[in-house]
């Protein structure tokens, strides 16, 4: 069909005007009046138009494309809402078209009643990715069909899908947003095939990026199924890349991003507000966001934005519609952090992490050569690896909480990995199900073991970060940094002890228990964080942290009236924590105080 055919005049004004109440005459309408005992034909407008098709968006203020045709011939193509199609507001699009309507509301409105007769019906698209009440996949210019077929857009950002007999409306490439600059970032979401097999980019992208290219392939995977896998097991972790400038952290992002499109920038994440951020994650499902320039300086806020995104919470706002609607800016696909800095200051938000180190700056001949091929293939899109991976959802749907389970149950089992806390342990169970259900389906350039062994040596590592740089255990070090420069003191029997900050002792069965003043350890707490650049906690955080449930060496008091501290006869007030003996002094809470 072509649109921009010209609408014609009526061939039988006298009937149009029976049947419809208008006509059209020169690219005008028009309706025969009656004035006395004659007739008169009055002028309506200064053009023509055509209702092409009725665009479904879930709410009662659905869209329509209007055709609208000058009487000298000009087209031009609107999107408006049914809100929109009110005389006052309707004249508004018509004048800066040049066109006008000379009519009052009723006969506006009949017109529309006719239009509305032969308009066809699609569906508006206004988030891309996995579109779940249509099983497609939808790109700014094209969507992956149920039966895995790229269909692309006509002029009017139309697809028609035979076999579901759907039509799909995408708005960034439709003529009437043509000049739209909103829909920029949109159109960089393009479907671009190229020319690569998931199996030749995976072991590009493993030879670039070693070990870290196994997180990357398997997170990329996770993230395409992102759905699956958030209704299964009730949360997503992050990845986040840490390393130096120059160590290859932009690259593995773009070439991962590449797979969606041309969007590989990024957002800075220190340049964003909290609502932006939400907003930016609200707009694709299934698919993968980088955010960059995670730093110690990072709002509290965009802190808050990762705590809750794990577990898939987001910004509720407005949407426009009659009904009061509100629309939940959900966070829905894969996301990619990444700084030189370790974001360590929030153990909570680090553990919601999937961490890869970049260190090298130096590579070799066969990754320089795999990654320069990687760039040139990048150029041409890396829409294929997406099609491969698509083929196999309903598999994934099947076999991944039965893959997961498995995976968790021998890790658990595993002498390598047992001792992971159980976050870890989930996370890494995550990352396998993707190598262990798709293994003879796609074609990996690693083992299961040896993805097993990387991420879970991964783990380990991320796992020693988390315990130094948790707030009980940095407590801990301030402490035992102090004994080591006789800045914490010890109490000593039969001594003047009005300074003693601590004191060893033993129970009757022989059990070590050590006693603090935290009062007066809580000031050389906040001289060591500030000395070491390390975020510290008031004095009621950090009070609650080390005496509560959680803190397993946390002695609570059983004394009547006392809370959480204890009145110990030598002593005096003080907290109590169980500590482990050792060669050289003894152990609380993993971190070793010499005496």
């Amino acid at each position: 069909m072509d649109y921009k055919e010209l609408i014609p005049d009526s061939e039988n004004p006298s009937e149009d005007q029976k049947k419809n109440g208008f006509f059209i005459e020169g690219g005008k309408y028009f309706l025969e009046e009656t004035r006395g005992r004659g007739t008169r034909k009055k002028e309506l407008s200064n053009f023509v138009m055509q209702s092409i098709f009725h665009l479904n968006n879930g709410t009662n203020n659905s869209k329509r494309i209007i055709k609208i045709q000058r009487y000298t011939g000009e087209i031009s193509f609107i999107e408006v809402y049914s809100s929109e199609m009110k005389h006052a507001t309707f004249e508004t699009f018509l004048k800066s078209i040049r066109c006008t309507f000379i009519g009052g509301t009723e006969n506006l409105n009949l017109i529309f009643a006719r239009l509305m007769d032969d308009e066809n019906e699609a569906f508006y698209i206004d988030v891309l990715g996995w579109i779940p009440e249509h099983n497609i996949y939808a790109f700014a210019d094209s969507v992956i069909t149920q039966s895995n077929q790229v269909e692309k857009v006509n002029e009017l950002g139309i697809i028609t899908d035979a076999n579901e007999n759907k039509s799909y409306y995408l708005p960034s490439f439709g003529i009437a947003n043509i000049n739209d600059a909103g829909h920029d970032t949109n159109r960089l979401y393009k479907f671009r095939a190229g020319n690569l097999s998931f199996e030749s980019w995976s072991q590009y992208y493993f030879q670039s990026f070693e070990s870290n290219g196994i997180i990357g392939i398997l997170f990329l995977i996770l993230s395409v199924f992102r759905d699956i896998v958030f209704n299964q097991v009730g949360f997503f972790p992050f990845l986040f890349l840490h390393g130096d400038y120059g160590t290859g952290k932009t690259s593995f992002v773009e070439r991962l991003l590449s797979v969606f499109g041309k969007d590989t920038i990024g957002t800075a994440l220190n340049n964003a507000t909290i609502t932006a951020l939400s907003r930016i994650v609200s707009t694709r499902l299934n698919s993968l966001f980088y955010f960059k320039e995670y730093t110690s300086d990072t709002e509290e806020s965009a802190q808050d934005f990762i705590l809750t995104a794990y577990d898939g919470a987001g910004r509720t706002t407005g949407v426009k519609s009659n009904d009061n609607r509100t629309q939940s800016l959900v966070i829905k696909s894969g996301i990619i952090l990444d700084g030189n800095e370790l974001p360590v200051e929030k153990s909570a938000v680090f553990s919601r992490m999937i961490l890869a180190s970049f260190e090298k700056q130096n590579f070799s001949d066969e990754q320089k050569e795999a990654f320069e091929k990687l760039k040139s293939e990048a150029e041409f899109g890396l829409g294929n690896i997406l099609l491969e991976i698509l083929k196999y959802r309903e598999l994934f749907a099947t076999n991944f909480k039965e893959a997961y389970s498995e995976n968790l149950k021998n890790l658990k089992q595993s002498e390598l990995s047992k001792n992971l806390r159980e976050r870890m342990l989930n996370h890494v169970a995550l990352l396998l199900a993707p190598a262990k259900i798709l293994d003879d389906k796609l074609t990996f350039p690693f083992s299961f073991k040896e993805a097993t062994l990387q991420i879970i040596d991964r783990a380990l590592n991320q796992d020693e970060l988390l315990k130094e740089s948790n707030a009980v255990t940095v407590f801990w070090n301030a402490i035992a940094y102090g004994i080591r420069n006789a800045t914490v003191n010890q109490y000593d029997e039969g001594l003047n002890n009005s300074k003693a900050d601590f004191r060893v002792k033993y129970d009757s069965t022989g059990d070590g228990i050590l006693q603090i003043k935290y009062p007066n350890l809580y000031p050389k707490y906040v001289s060591y964080c500030k000395s070491n650049n390390i975020k510290f906690l008031d004095k009621n955080s950090l009070k609650s942290l080390l005496t509560s449930e959680a803190n397993k060496s946390f002695i609570r008091s059983s004394q009547q009236n006392r809370g959480s501290a204890y009145t110990d006869f030598n002593f005096g007030s003080c907290y109590q924590f169980a500590f482990q003996q050792k060669e050289k002094g003894i152990e609380v809470n993993e971190v070793e105080l010499y005496m």
